[in-house]
């Protein structure tokens, strides 16, 4: 991250609450506090009015009322948005799972249409089941450290992965993979991917991949479609 991202990103922090602390900042930053007492003595001198207090209860805070402000997105936070916003509407009856649902429609109705059409692209690719089994969500276990981050990158720039995976046996194995696709089953992840050695249609639950690497050089073209077609030929054989 450069610097003037950084900054950019702690403007956002501070223009989205009403207060933190240098502490929380530095943490969501993944910057030492002294990084984020100059990136705020920077952005004080480009003119933003931050106030700072001391003692139990303060912390660091816009001084004016900023209203509404315009936001921009980048792909992943709308796709997080839009999967976070659906799994609270289909899985779990919640105060305001509706409004969010209307708010999100009107947020993305007001994108370029090129970009919306690039998000309707990946959105696609995510799918939105039933919640967990009961049986699954007994047995279901944390993801490995570091997990979520690789499968998204490779899922957003079609790279190719090697997986260390166990199944529900407690086998292990080594398979090399295309990640098309999402699966949430509230709370349980399910990789949609294409085994490329056996050119068969799998499914990954991520809780057992316990190794994911990327293979340089190794790229794919996501096709949600052509992968269930493959899948519903295999489940009919």
């Amino acid at each position: 991250m450069t610097r003037a991202s950084r900054v950019l990103d702690l403007k956002e922090l501070l223009e989205a609450r009403e207060q933190g602390t240098v502490a929380s900042f530095a943490r969501q930053l993944g910057v030492s506090r002294r990084t984020v007492l100059r990136d705020l003595a920077t952005l004080r001198e480009r003119g933003l009015p931050i106030d700072a207090e001391g003692g139990p209860g303060g912390g660091v805070r816009l001084s004016e009322d900023r209203g509404l402000v315009g936001v921009h997105f980048a792909q992943d936070e709308l796709v997080a948005l839009w999967v976070a916003t659906t799994v609270m509407a289909r899985t779990v009856s919640t105060p305001w799972s509706k409004q969010a649902e209307r708010g999100l429609t009107r947020m993305l109705a007001s994108l370029p249409k090129e970009r919306a059409r690039s998000l309707r692209r990946l959105v696609k690719r995510v799918i939105v089941g039933r919640p967990a089994s009961a049986r699954v969500y007994a047995e279901l276990g944390p993801v490995a450290s570091g997990l979520l981050r690789v499968c998204e990158e490779a899922f957003w720039e079609g790279h190719v992965l090697s997986l260390r995976y166990r199944d529900r046996h407690g086998a292990e194995t080594v398979r090399v993979v295309e990640p098309h696709g999402l699966l949430v089953e509230s709370p349980a992840w399910y990789l949609l991917a294409r085994d490329v050695d056996k050119q068969q249609a799998r499914i990954f639950r991520l809780d057992r991949i316990l190794k994911a690497t990327p293979i340089e050089g190794r790229r794919f073209v996501p096709d949600i479609d052509g992968l269930h077609q493959q899948w519903v030929s295999q489940r009919n054989q």
